[in-house]
């Protein structure tokens, strides 16, 4: 539940783009540190809470309060966002291929070690 790209239902049918959504819905899993499905009154879902935050300019809302203060650069938190959100475009054509997914990311992490002095 929650990772499941909402173009499905509406063409009914599964394209590798569909992937890419679910991907992008891991990839804010692991930075705010929840589930992608909560079951509770709202039962609420990350994605659209993450895409409105994001948009609304409040992601630092719900990111995993020690990779914000302590552990991520804002550089590469930045980077690392914005593929996370690339990720959830409604429309498939949209979403970004895995190889520009896996550049992006390669380059969060140079930020990030650039930050740490590793080379």
């Amino acid at each position: 539940m929650g990772c499941m790209d909402p173009a499905i239902e509406k063409t009914g049918g599964v394209a590798h783009k569909s992937d890419i959504y679910s991907f992008g819905v891991l990839l804010f899993e692991m930075l705010c540190g929840r589930k992608a499905f909560v079951q509770n009154d709202a039962k609420s879902f990350l994605a659209p809470l993450a895409k409105y935050r994001y948009e609304n300019k409040t992601l630092q809302d719900i990111i995993c309060p020690d990779l914000q203060r302590n552990l991520m650069s804002p550089q590469s938190l930045l980077k690392y966002s914005n593929i996370a959100y690339s990720c959830l475009n409604e429309d498939r054509a949209d979403r970004p291929n895995m190889d520009y997914i896996v550049d992006e990311l390669e380059k969060a992490l140079k930020l990030q070690l650039r930050r740490e002095h590793i080379k």
